[in-house]
């Protein structure tokens, strides 16, 4: 009753930052040369708040808004160490991305705010099923090629990042844009600024509605909505990690037996009916030649990855991609074994796999300490993370840190038993 009570007496002031950053989609204000992502709303929202509960916490930073009780304490205490390790890789050589630590540092303004602001379990879980709504009905008019998207690149997949101007070249003009049928690779976004920036948040919403939806019968249409979206979305590793994770989420074998055997009732029927071209979809994008995926994946740390042209029209162009950036951030290591112990820092704005970003940015020490710091992370999460972390350096989206906190923020006040 209390929980109801503080959800039906939140303010209005409190909900709109919540709001902004959930839904607000990738549209720059003002653009940035150099730099794919410019100043969005969500940066100007941060600022004002933060000054608010500066001012409002007459600047008493300790203890009032940060300390050992609140949540992400162990993101904040880590920062001084990816100053240090960027200080390492400065040193040996490699050529830090000050605008990653900018980031580091807005997140943690974002702790701050998101533990001032208090949220109630109930409007971050209607946040979620909203959330999860809304990008069902704006996927499916993309995928008919009816509406476009906002993403963090827009049409700027094709041109120079250098023709990127300061505020806008042309007033009419929107940067983040993508038209209609024009998704890179097919792969459509949702609200969100990529299609696997969509996939995580949702599997992270569906995740904070599992633990707390009472009725078990109502969470199969937002998981059947979710896995359709990863779907048609091509986000494979998400997906699997997705699956995976569910069992420790779920935590009832009947249950479990039951979500699955709804899951595979489901992709049988829209396969064998062959459901807006399903089985050459399927095909095409996950039904893909696995072990030279591996291949791929051994190649980037023994550095005899081959030519692009073999993968294409393979399904395996994407990993191909992510192995050489791989490749290039584990160069960087074998400068000096101290990088290898303490890190290279912030060399690489994304890495495409957060378990590389651990190894190449922070190396053997750092990567011991997160360790540490996130033993009271739940178990399934943590399988989560290091599932879709092989492929995906999540925490670099604002989005996928900001439902990452919520969910995390929800299960912290709620005080459930997890594994």
């Amino acid at each position: 009753m209390d929980q109801i009570k503080a959800a039906q007496n939140y303010p209005l002031w409190k909900l709109f930052p919540l709001v902004v950053f959930i839904f607000s989609p990738k549209i720059d204000l003002i653009s940035l040369p150099n730099y794919w992502q410019g100043i969005r709303l969500d940066d100007l929202v941060i600022l004002f708040y933060s000054i608010l509960f500066f001012y409002s916490n007459k600047f008493k930073i300790y203890p009032n808004l940060i300390n050992s009780k609140i949540f992400g304490f162990n993101w904040i205490i880590f920062f001084p160490y990816v100053v240090f390790s960027t200080i390492i890789g400065k040193t040996f050589g490699v050529d830090p991305k000050l605008i990653v630590v900018l980031k580091y540092m807005e997140y943690i303004a974002l702790i701050i705010i998101l533990n001032q602001l208090d949220p109630p379990k109930n409007k971050i879980l209607l946040c979620f099923k909203i959330y999860i709504l809304l990008n069902f009905f704006v996927v499916m008019l993309q995928f008919f090629d009816v509406i476009g998207g906002f993403t963090s690149r827009g049409t700027y997949h094709y041109v120079d990042i250098k023709s990127i101007c300061f505020l806008n070249c042309d007033l009419g003009f929107w940067k983040n844009y993508i038209p209609a049928g024009e998704f890179l690779n097919g792969r459509l976004t949702g609200i969100t600024g990529g299609p696997w920036e969509l996939s995580m948040n949702l599997s992270i919403s569906i995740f904070a509605l599992a633990l707390f939806e009472k009725k078990f019968i109502k969470l199969v249409p937002y998981f059947l909505m979710i896995i359709w979206m990863m779907i048609i979305c091509q986000s494979r590793g998400i997906l699997y990690g997705f699956i995976i994770s569910s069992f420790f989420v779920i935590g009832d074998l009947k249950k479990n037996i039951i979500m699955f055997t709804i899951l595979f009732l489901f992709i049988f029927f829209i396969y064998f009916l062959n459901i807006l071209n399903f089985k050459e979809f399927m095909h095409d994008k996950f039904l893909i030649n696995y072990l030279a995926l591996f291949k791929i994946i051994l190649s980037a740390f023994t550095g005899n990855l081959t030519d692009f042209s073999t993968f294409k029209g393979t399904g395996l162009e994407s990993m191909w991609w992510r192995a050489h950036a791989w490749d290039l951030a584990l160069t960087d290591l074998k400068k000096s074994p101290f990088l290898i112990f303490f890190g290279s820092g912030v060399s690489f704005i994304y890495t495409e796999s957060f378990l590389i970003r651990l190894i190449t940015s922070f190396g053997i020490f750092g990567s011991l300490l997160i360790l540490y710091f996130a033993k009271g992370l739940p178990f399934f999460f943590i399988v989560f993370i290091l599932i879709t972390g092989i492929t995906i350096d999540m925490f670099v989206s604002f989005k996928i840190f900001l439902f990452s906190s919520l969910l995390l923020i929800i299960i912290k006040k709620s005080k459930i038993k997890l594994i």
